[in-house]
């Protein structure tokens, strides 16, 4: 089976090779851009998930466990939660008054963590206090923020558990 390409049309030489180049060149520019949109795309889809570990540091253990949670949280008390671990500083999206968040940068040494107005009381400012400002000092420094992160999220689970079980 033979494919035949069409050919470049010029008078000269010169000619069909530039035509020929440009015609390259397009082709490159074409195949760039789809590659970088779709790179684009994968970033927004990712940074949408309710666990997203941009450092790549939470093993595959962890990251399940972290989604497991989320899942439990949205079946048992109708709470979202979403948890984004960033290289950089901690970029904050827009939440709804349902939504957990909880923003890690090892690196920057930042934490957010955002609760819902419901959940604040049931919580307690001291707890939430404490894990903006000191939980993770010591699990950035060793390195052991994913350890961390799965002991803070049972440590939610246990309080809101506990006060469910207390109002029945």
């Amino acid at each position: 089976m033979k494919i035949n390409l069409p050919a470049p049309k010029g008078k000269t030489v010169m000619e069909r090779t530039l035509r020929t180049l440009g015609m390259l060149l397009v082709f490159l520019v074409v195949i760039w851009a789809f590659y970088k949109n779709n790179e684009n795309v994968l970033e927004r889809v990712q940074k949408n998930r309710s666990v997203w570990d941009e450092t790549g540091q939470l093993d595959k253990d962890e990251i399940s466990y972290l989604r497991d949670f989320v899942k439990s949280m949205r079946e048992r008390f109708g709470v979202a939660v979403k948890i984004q671990v960033f290289k950089g500083d901690v970029e904050m999206p827009e939440l709804d008054s349902k939504t957990i968040y909880i923003g890690l940068s090892p690196a920057g040494r930042q934490v957010a963590v955002e609760f819902p107005p419901l959940l604040r009381p049931a919580l307690g400012a001291d707890f939430i206090e404490s894990v903006n400002n000191e939980f993770f000092a010591e699990a950035f420094d060793t390195g052991q923020w994913g350890r961390e992160l799965q002991i803070l999220t049972t440590m939610i689970w246990s309080r809101l558990a506990a006060l469910e079980e207390s109002t029945q």
